[in-house]
């Protein structure tokens, strides 16, 4: 049983298949992949462009979870907005999704109310 003030779990999709207890997220962070051979710096400046973008949960074991990968920075930008929307709902407790998610249905949801 549960303790009272204790945060009901949720769960999430990763790209790899696991199924991720977002009470366990430390943090997520939206990072650009360069191509082997670019230089940090030379992306910094904007003299190379990311080959894509990958979105990852940190967890509290210090564990990285894929999230989400996209080619364009706004779509990648979008999933990172969406994604922390619905995480700081859930923390506040008055949100709990009884259903596992992923990012690829947080994206379509959007999609769907956006039309």
């Amino acid at each position: 049983r549960g303790r009272a003030g204790e945060e009901a779990a949720m769960w999430m999709w990763t790209l790899d298949d696991r199924l991720i207890n977002v009470t366990q997220v430390e943090s997520i962070e939206l990072l650009p992949v360069l191509p082997e051979e670019a230089d940090p710096e030379a992306f910094e400046a904007g003299e190379v462009e990311a080959d894509y973008y990958e979105l990852i949960a940190v967890m509290a074991s210090g564990d990285e979870a894929p999230l989400y990968e996209a080619e364009d920075a706004d779509q990648a930008e979008l999933a990172f907005q969406l994604l922390a929307g619905t995480l700081a709902l859930a923390s506040g407790g008055d949100t709990k999704l009884d259903e596992p998610f992923s990012v690829h249905q947080l994206l379509e949801e959007h999609r769907k109310l956006s039309n």
